[in-house]
This record gives structure tokens, C-alpha cells and sequence, in this order.
């Protein structure tokens, strides 16, 4: 860290200030860079928060979705397994009818979306 000015008039000689016109232009000017990379700072750390909560809540959509998907499969896998059902086991004629109106009256994914 450099030493720090001496604002004691003998040890420069008597004839100097502790402030000097060009100083004060510099420190003016050191004043002004500080606030605007103050000001940068903040505008970037706010659209990092911005940025990590859209993120936040585009994870927590996507949750919601994919358990919505889930549950549309397991829909799906008994839909299936009936359908093989009546296909590999001999069940009766009057039954198929019953089971697949029962399929096709489930709501679809069509009927769900608004």
C-alpha cells in the first residue's frame, strides 16, 4: 500500500498545499468512474437475482409438468395393459366392447388442454 501525502507544509518545502487544482480534478474524476461502476455493479447483480428467480421459476413449471406427464404414463400403461388383456386372454365377446367404451371415454389429453 503506498505511503500516505504528508499534509505538513515543512516537509515539502512550505510552499505546497494538501490539495493541489490537478488533485482535486483526479479526484473528482476517480469519484465519477467509482459511481458508475457502483451503479454498473448493481445493475448486474440485479439482473443476476433477475435471471436466477426466471430459472427458479421455470424449474419449478417444469416440476409441475413433468408430474402431470407422469401421471398421464401410468394413465396410459393401464390403458395398454388392458388392451392386451382382452387381446391375449379369450375374454368374452360383450366384455371388449365394455372395456374399450370405457377406454374411449377417458378424457384425452385434447379435452385437457385449454
Amino acid at each position: 500500500m503506498p505511503a500516505r501525502r504528508s499534509t505538513d507544509s515543512s516537509s515539502a518545502g512550505g510552499m505546497r498545499s494538501s490539495t493541489s487544482p490537478r488533485s482535486d480534478d483526479n479526484d473528482e474524476e476517480y469519484k465519477k468512474k467509482r459511481k458508475r461502476n457502483n451503479d454498473a455493479v448493481k445493475r448486474t447483480r440485479e439482473k443476476s437475482k433477475q435471471n436466477a428467480q426466471k430459472r427458479k421459476d421455470n424449474v419449478e413449471k417444469l416440476k409441475i409438468s413433468n408430474t402431470q406427464l407422469e401421471t398421464k404414463i401410468e394413465e396410459m400403461k393401464k390403458n395398454v395393459n388392458m388392451l392386451k388383456e382382452i387381446l391375449l386372454h379369450n375374454v368374452e365377446p360383450e366384455k371388449h366392447k365394455e372395456i374399450v367404451q370405457k377406454i374411449l371415454e377417458e378424457p384425452s389429453d385434447d379435452d385437457q388442454d385449454v
